[in-house]
Protein backbone atom coordinates (compact mmCIF):
# COMPACT_ATOMS: atom_id res chain seq x y z
CA UNK A 1 0.00 0.00 0.00
CA UNK A 2 0.79 3.57 -0.92
CA UNK A 3 -0.74 5.38 2.24
CA UNK A 4 -1.84 4.36 5.84
CA UNK A 5 -5.34 4.13 6.73
CA UNK A 6 -6.84 6.75 7.66
CA UNK A 7 -10.11 6.74 10.19
CA UNK A 8 -12.91 8.66 9.85
CA UNK A 9 -14.69 8.23 12.92
CA UNK A 10 -16.79 11.46 13.51
CA UNK A 11 -20.41 11.04 14.89
CA UNK A 12 -19.44 7.07 14.38
CA UNK A 13 -18.85 4.02 16.53
CA UNK A 14 -16.15 0.83 16.41
CA UNK A 15 -15.11 -2.34 18.67
CA UNK A 16 -12.78 -4.25 18.54
CA UNK A 17 -11.47 -7.68 20.09
CA UNK A 18 -8.46 -8.83 21.23
CA UNK A 19 -7.19 -11.85 22.45
CA UNK A 20 -4.66 -11.41 25.20
CA UNK A 21 -3.77 -14.75 25.94
CA UNK A 22 -0.63 -14.96 25.01
CA UNK A 23 0.29 -11.59 26.13
CA UNK A 24 2.90 -12.43 29.18
CA UNK A 25 3.51 -9.98 31.96
CA UNK A 26 5.88 -7.17 30.51
CA UNK A 27 4.64 -7.78 26.85
CA UNK A 28 2.02 -4.56 26.00
CA UNK A 29 -0.90 -4.77 23.81
CA UNK A 30 -2.13 -1.46 22.75
CA UNK A 31 -4.89 0.33 20.65
CA UNK A 32 -4.55 4.05 19.97
CA UNK A 33 -4.81 7.05 16.97
CA UNK A 34 -2.17 9.01 16.38
CA UNK A 35 -1.89 12.11 13.58
CA UNK A 36 -0.09 11.38 10.99
CA UNK A 37 0.59 12.02 6.95
CA UNK A 38 -1.31 9.51 5.34
CA UNK A 39 1.25 9.17 2.63
CA UNK A 40 4.10 9.03 5.82
CA UNK A 41 5.73 12.19 4.43
CA UNK A 42 6.45 11.09 0.70
CA UNK A 43 7.33 13.33 -1.18
CA UNK A 44 8.42 15.79 1.77
CA UNK A 45 11.83 17.14 1.75
CA UNK A 46 13.79 14.60 0.20
CA UNK A 47 11.55 11.48 1.53
CA UNK A 48 11.02 8.99 -0.99
CA UNK A 49 10.04 6.50 0.48
CA UNK A 50 6.47 7.43 2.00
CA UNK A 51 4.10 4.99 3.88
CA UNK A 52 4.93 1.71 1.15
CA UNK A 53 8.29 1.74 3.39
CA UNK A 54 7.15 2.67 6.89
CA UNK A 55 7.98 6.62 6.93
CA UNK A 56 6.10 9.09 8.50
CA UNK A 57 5.02 7.19 12.29
CA UNK A 58 4.96 9.38 14.90
CA UNK A 59 3.33 9.72 18.42
CA UNK A 60 2.88 11.26 21.87
CA UNK A 61 6.34 9.92 23.15
CA UNK A 62 7.97 11.35 20.52
CA UNK A 63 10.78 8.61 19.58
CA UNK A 64 13.87 9.67 18.36
CA UNK A 65 14.41 6.40 16.32
CA UNK A 66 12.33 7.87 13.55
CA UNK A 67 14.55 8.09 10.09
CA UNK A 68 12.56 10.65 8.11
CA UNK A 69 11.31 13.79 10.00
CA UNK A 70 9.03 16.07 7.91
CA UNK A 71 11.33 15.38 4.85
CA UNK A 72 14.33 15.47 6.15
CA UNK A 73 16.67 12.74 8.03
CA UNK A 74 17.35 12.04 11.47
CA UNK A 75 19.70 9.33 11.60
CA UNK A 76 21.41 10.58 14.85
CA UNK A 77 17.66 10.49 15.98
CA UNK A 78 18.58 14.32 17.36
CA UNK A 79 14.73 15.14 17.26
CA UNK A 80 11.91 13.73 18.51
CA UNK A 81 8.62 12.66 16.12
CA UNK A 82 6.11 14.14 18.35
CA UNK A 83 2.21 14.37 17.57
CA UNK A 84 -1.26 13.75 18.96
CA UNK A 85 -2.06 10.30 20.52
CA UNK A 86 -5.47 8.98 21.54
CA UNK A 87 -5.16 5.72 23.69
CA UNK A 88 -8.40 3.33 23.27
CA UNK A 89 -7.04 0.18 24.93
CA UNK A 90 -3.74 -1.20 26.67
CA UNK A 91 -3.42 -4.30 28.40
CA UNK A 92 -2.12 -7.78 28.73
CA UNK A 93 -3.32 -11.03 30.16
CA UNK A 94 -2.93 -10.04 33.62
CA UNK A 95 -4.41 -6.63 33.45
CA UNK A 96 -7.73 -6.75 30.77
Amino acid sequence: EDSYHMFKLKNKEFTFEVDVSSLACGMNGALYFIEMDAHGGKGMGGNTAGAKFGTGYCDAQCPHDVKWQNGEGNVDGAHGMCCFEMDIWEANRMAT
